[in-house]
């Protein structure tokens, strides 16, 4: 496979990667030619966007009048790179009129394309006007496979490396899609992200220019140091689990995303997100960037929502509803 194969180059550039992990936040971009250390992580991201998506829409039934006076819903089926099927939910606003800004929204390492906050942040968006478009990441929702987890984050696994990788260009075939309709507003494409979910976005935005405007909520990055201070790291793994976070974490990919704004959430009490993590993404990013504080735990509180709404608002556009 491509990416097996360039594990090998990986490893030669571990001891760059290494010695600089710690001033990555504070150096320019490295040089992309062909050879260097950000080209070959970043070719690992890489797919080949004639493939065709083939994609299946349904309508979705929606027992809920006011929801479904709100927006209508599709479950969504496309094909991505390496003979995957992404399954995913698009749900189109039903009191504006085309063309939709839109947000492509992943839900974290538990969760699904329709978990409770998702949907939340889905219908959130409907009232906005704008569409949105939820998948499941590898592994996860109908993407489960029996022996595999979700939490791919977890990266002294190569098998959780590759669905890292995968879910990356699975989130990019969305835009493919997106982009493929006529009545969405195709230079106006957020994402938001959810712990983990937040954190392939930081991996996301950075190899993906068509994302206008980006928020990632109780994400964090620097993941070798992540795995010392938390207790997981084992000498036996060393070489992989560092191998594997050149390939994936946040921290190498997050700074490319500017110009384009960037808002980050996190908690300060955050019982599965340090926050050395947390500011370690934040720091690798670049400006127009912002986090914000919430004095809570890995579930933000209820005024988060309000925190994006107004964000999204502020780079996508306040629409006006039509008319009836």
């Amino acid at each position: 496979m491509r990416r097996a194969a360039f594990l090998l180059t990986a490893l030669c550039l571990l001891s760059v990667l290494r010695n600089h992990a710690a001033a990555q936040s504070a150096l320019p971009p490295v040089s992309e030619g062909a050879g260097s250390a950000e080209s070959l992580r970043l070719s690992y991201y890489d797919y080949d966007p004639a493939l065709p998506l083939q994609p299946e829409l349904k309508e979705m039934p929606d027992q809920n009048e006011r929801q479904a006076a709100l927006r209508t819903r599709y479950r969504l089926a496309y094909d991505s790179a390496h003979d995957q099927r992404v399954t995913a939910i698009l749900s189109i606003p039903k009191r504006f009129p085309p063309p939709y800004p839109a947000v492509i929204l992943l839900h974290g390492s538990g969760g699904h394309k329709d978990t409770d906050y998702v949907r939340i942040a889905a219908d959130m968006f409907a009232t906005l006007g704008y569409a949105a478009l939820s998948i499941d990441g590898q592994y996860r929702g109908e993407r489960a496979r029996p022996g595999r987890t979700g939490d791919i984050h977890l990266i002294n696994s190569s098998t959780n490396r590759d669905a890292w990788v995968q879910t990356v260009i699975d989130l990019r075939r969305a835009v493919d899609y997106l982009h493929s309709r006529s009545d969405i507003e195709k230079s106006k494409i957020g994402f938001l992200g959810f712990s983990q979910g937040g954190m392939i976005g930081g991996t996301f935005i950075g190899v993906e220019p068509r994302i206008a405007v980006a928020c990632l909520a109780i994400a964090g990055g620097n993941f070798v140091e992540w795995a010392k201070t938390a207790g997981f790291w084992k000498p036996e793994l060393a070489r992989t689990v560092e191998v594997n976070a050149a390939i994936t974490d946040p921290i190498h990919f997050i700074g490319r995303f500017a110009p384009r704004p960037l808002l980050m959430l996190n908690a300060k009490r955050d019982e599965l997100i340090p926050r050395a993590n947390a500011e370690a993404l934040f720091n690798a990013a670049r400006d127009p960037r912002e986090i914000i504080w919430y004095n809570s735990g890995h579930v933000l509180p209820l005024n988060a929502v309000n925190d994006i709404k107004a964000f999204f608002l502020k780079h996508l556009g306040e629409r006006k509803a039509a008319s009836g």
